[in-house]
């Protein structure tokens, strides 16, 4: 089977994401110790891989602009710069605290609905406010790409709304659950947004990579 260097890319990638997904389950439901691989675990080796690809997404949408001589992938460029932002430096859950004491004077941990926290409400306030501002700046940097580059952009809007899916949805009901579910929920919230960036950074490479025409075939 002649696979394509983007295609390669991508596997590879994505063969990161399952090994860490793997350990993750094993950290979680057996007696081994793979914390740090663990996909939850704040600042451990699939967080930093993670990092690696929004920075890569970041640089690849620089040279694109460099490329095309337009400002349209530099406004691209802040959308995977505030998601590293936000996970290195836990932007919403710093942010969810402050926003969560304009209407609550407790603690931000007091439970609400079970294990659903005053804090957990105060970052889906702060993502919602956050996503309409990405959005914003994802409409402009449409508006002013030509065909090829909205056809482009239209595939790596799917994978955004996947990857919000995880961290908004699936982020807000885990906290519902407990126990084994819990853990389970916890491991498809983070590897569902490990996966979806990996696709949205095969395609900024693919699309970097290959000629225009040859990319949608």
């Amino acid at each position: 089977m002649n696979f394509k260097k983007s295609d390669k890319f991508l596997l590879i990638i994505l063969g990161f994401d399952i090994i860490f997904i793997v350990f993750s389950l094993f950290d979680k439901f057996s007696s081994l110790n793979f914390y740090y691989f663990a996909v939850e675990n704040d600042y451990g080796f699939a967080e930093k891989f993670q990092y690696l690809k929004f920075i890569g997404i970041a640089i690849i949408s620089f040279i694109l602009a460099v490329k095309s001589r337009s400002s349209n992938f530099l406004f691209f460029m802040f959308i995977p710069i505030y998601l590293y932002l936000d996970d290195s430096r836990l932007l919403h859950e710093r942010f969810g605290t402050k926003i969560v004491s304009f209407f609550y004077k407790g603690s931000p941990l007091d439970t609400l609905i079970k294990d659903f926290r005053y804090q957990d409400i105060g970052e889906i306030v702060y993502i919602l406010l956050i996503s309409v501002i990405l959005i914003l700046i994802f409409l402009i940097c449409y508006k002013l790409s030509d065909f090829f580059e909205r056809y482009f952009l239209k595939k790596i809007l799917k994978l955004l709304i996947i990857f919000g899916f995880f961290a908004l949805f699936i982020d807000s009901i885990h906290q519902l659950s407990t126990g084994y579910l819990y853990n389970l929920i916890t491991v498809i919230e983070d590897g569902g947004e490990m996966i979806s960036i990996s696709f949205i950074t095969a395609n900024f490479f693919k699309y970097l990579n290959e000629d225009r025409n040859k990319y949608f075939n």
